[in-house]
């Protein structure tokens, strides 16, 4: 009995052996090393969270391809990252989720054919019960906060029936609105149920939600230095080759982020002169440039008659009302009390006095007094459509 007791501690001394000397046991230890500062890209779907631990709180969900910089390697497990939208917390280390000084996501390597002796195939199991944890945040990333996480809306952002901007939009979340995220499996949207019960679609990002109920961060205003080296500059004077082309779906994407953009900012009060370089107040070209320049980076003109040049010299002015596109800037006249005086204007020697944003569904999106309220929607009226001068595409 002794000899065969003492033969089974032998042979677990030896396995245990093999599990600490034999390379790629360790999940995350031998991951790839990083200094403050490098920069890394995100591998698959996995949880931001406020510390270094499973037990940390959920921060919010980083997307595949997402670039992130990397503050700190905290120990063996975890790295404290920091989000492109300035979030920080703390994300597992193992390479399955992030790679540090990659530029895109790495293709998933095939794992070699070897024989399974029945030494490898004890480790295995040995090692699957000494896991580090950091293995479960991997295997949880997603699908553990389905039908259970609470979350909280950051900006006003449409609720779609689908998981595409193509979709039917089934209404507005508002600023506080408090959701239950019931699928995360989609990189790019969360599948959410409000306080209402209304099932729908939401953005992932988290400049739209954050997982939490009642966090609200404060969103950062976008600096008035020259965009991002990945971002499309647009110069401030209106030239003939600066033109914005995009993919037809890139473009609808690209859209879609300005509006969305310009929701945040519903109920901004209106200030004629406003600074361009704040937002805390609009008049019409200064939302207009602003929504434009925070959401895909293009740097607008400054006012709206220089705007309306820019559409003329590098889009194609559209004046038929019926044709007008999503997110098309539109251009008006002054105001006059009686409708029949516009009958007789010349439309192409008008003065332009102000700028929208096309919404579509006869559907405006801007800024024109203190009395209307500031940043707001409205109806392309009869009103606006007898100042309407022409419209035009910014994305095309």
């Amino acid at each position: 009995m002794r000899r065969r007791v003492m033969g089974m501690l032998m042979t677990s001394a030896a396995l245990l052996a093999a599990i600490h000397v034999a390379p790629g046991q360790v999940d995350a230890a031998a991951s790839t090393t990083a200094s403050a500062g490098q920069k890394a890209v995100i591998q698959a779907a996995v949880k931001l969270r406020s510390g270094p631990s499973t037990t940390g709180d959920v921060v919010s969900f980083m997307k595949q391809g997402e670039a992130v910089t990397v503050l700190e390697k905290t120990n063996n497990y975890w790295y404290k990252v920091k989000t492109s939208d300035g979030v920080t917390g703390y994300t597992s280390s193992s390479d399955k989720y992030i790679k540090v000084g990659a530029t895109s996501v790495a293709a998933a390597a095939t794992p070699p054919v070897s024989r399974k002796t029945e030494a490898s195939e004890s480790a295995k199991t040995v090692s699957a019960s000494v896991k580090n944890v950091s293995t479960k945040e991997a295997s949880a990333s997603v699908n553990s906060s389905a039908g259970q996480t609470k979350a909280t809306i950051q900006t006003s952002v449409r609720l779609r029936a689908e998981a595409s901007t193509s979709s039917e939009v089934l209404g507005y979340m508002n600023t506080g609105d408090v959701v239950t995220i019931t699928d995360s499996s989609n990189a790019y949207w969360f599948k959410v149920t409000t306080a209402d019960g209304t099932v729908g679609y939401v953005s992932s990002s988290p400049q739209y939600i954050r997982i939490g109920e009642g966090v609200v961060v404060q969103q950062a205003v976008a600096s008035a230095a020259a965009p991002a080296s990945d971002t499309t500059a647009l110069p401030a004077v209106a030239s003939p080759v600066s033109t914005v082309s995009l993919s037809s779906g890139d473009a609808a994407a690209a859209i879609e982020q300005v509006i969305d953009t310009g929701m945040t900012y519903l109920g901004t009060p209106y200030e004629y002169g406003s600074d361009r370089n704040s937002t805390a107040t609009f008049d019409c070209s200064a939302f207009t440039r602003q929504i434009f320049r925070q959401a895909v980076g293009i740097q607008l003109p400054a006012d709206s008659r220089s705007q309306g040049e820019w559409i003329k010299q590098n889009s194609q002015p559209n004046t038929d009302m019926t044709t007008l596109k999503r997110g098309d800037l539109l251009f008006f006249t002054n105001y006059n009390a009686s409708s029949g005086a516009y009958t007789s204007l010349d439309n192409s020697s008008q003065t332009i006095t102000h700028v929208a944003v096309y919404l579509g569904d006869n559907k405006l999106l801007h800024t024109f007094s203190v009395a209307a309220g500031g940043v707001k929607v409205t109806d392309f009226s009869k009103p606006w459509q007898d100042r309407f001068l022409f419209g035009g595409s910014v994305i095309q």
